[in-house]
């Protein structure tokens, strides 16, 4: 689902209460996809994108309203349009060499601009929707709704969506959530750190796993929005908010940022973040801190 692994755990409960919180929370998930996936040409996103929808639902507008704020806050750090930058890289790996100087000015132009508008509270469309891309958002959004399914039911049943990175929980349990090295993305890796959530979220961002190849040199699927260009300051960044939609898209916003910019942003929002750079330096603030838990080392009980 999502273009990724979903993964649904629940502590508090077992047997068949347990399997029907799963159900629950999966199908909530597959009828939200229905309206935001961009990997399904018929979700009322695509649809949306190529001018087939003649009013937009409730859910959709919620999410683009949402995004066109962020992008207006980020201070062009965030765009709704990322996939005139994703497309523009993937040009360059069939090419075989990097864009040209026009070419990345033309994209931060159309980049932008969202291509859509909102009247008395609808999304319309305003312009070119064609790079409209909602993935470093919707995500999370989706993740969101689905807990919230099973917030305040039991309180003593503890439940985490983990999509792909975008992980919520809620309960009065915590939920353990390692950070992967994102020098070494194998699966015997021990952690880099872990941090103990309860009725939060958190997404991570990182370029160990995505990326584009253009010639000999391999390149990030982060894109600064403001220059068109992959960023290889950042090895990863993790930030914890309140829902995943917000830890997701602030994780995008500070993902452009130098490490140490990037970790002033997101204290500045309120939130914990933990920044790996590429050399294998972290930085983390004091929000982070208080979540954190000790890793053992390797071969330690």
């Amino acid at each position: 689902m999502l273009g990724t692994e979903v993964e649904v755990s629940v502590q508090g409960t077992t047997g068949w209460r347990a399997a029907r919180i799963d159900r629950r929370v999966l199908a909530e998930i597959e009828r939200l996809e229905q309206v935001l996936s961009a990997y399904r040409p018929g979700s009322e996103l695509e649809r949306f994108k190529r001018g087939e929808v003649a009013r937009v639902s409730a859910e959709l507008s919620a999410v683009l309203a949402l995004a066109l704020e962020w992008q207006q806050r980020s201070a062009g750090t965030f765009t709704t349009s990322s996939g005139v930058l994703t497309a523009l890289w993937q040009e360059a790996a069939r090419l075989g060499q990097p864009p040209s100087t026009d070419a990345l000015a033309d994209a931060v132009d159309r980049a932008a601009s969202p291509g859509y508008a909102l009247i008395d509270g609808v999304a319309v469309r305003s312009g070119d929707c064609t790079g409209l891309n909602l993935n470093a958002f919707a995500k999370g959004w989706i993740v969101d709704r689905a807990l919230g399914l099973e917030r305040l039911r039991s309180r003593s049943t503890t439940v985490a969506v983990n999509a792909g990175g975008d992980l919520a929980c809620a309960g009065p349990q915590p939920t353990l959530v390692s950070i992967e090295n994102p020098l070494r993305p194998y699966d015997n890796e021990p952690p880099i750190t872990r941090i103990a959530l309860r009725d939060a979220a958190i997404a991570t961002s990182g370029r160990s796993r995505r990326g584009v190849r253009v010639g000999s040199t391999w390149y990030s699927h982060i894109i600064d929005p403001r220059t068109a260009l992959p960023v290889d300051h950042t090895a990863s960044i993790s930030v914890v908010a309140p829902d995943a939609a917000t830890a997701d898209v602030v994780a995008t916003i500070a993902g452009v940022l130098a490490p140490q910019d990037a970790v002033e942003r997101v204290t500045e929002l309120g939130f914990a973040a933990f920044v790996v750079s590429p050399n294998g330096g972290v930085l983390s603030n004091e929000a982070w801190a208080a979540l954190e838990q000790r890793v053992p080392a390797a071969g330690a009980p």
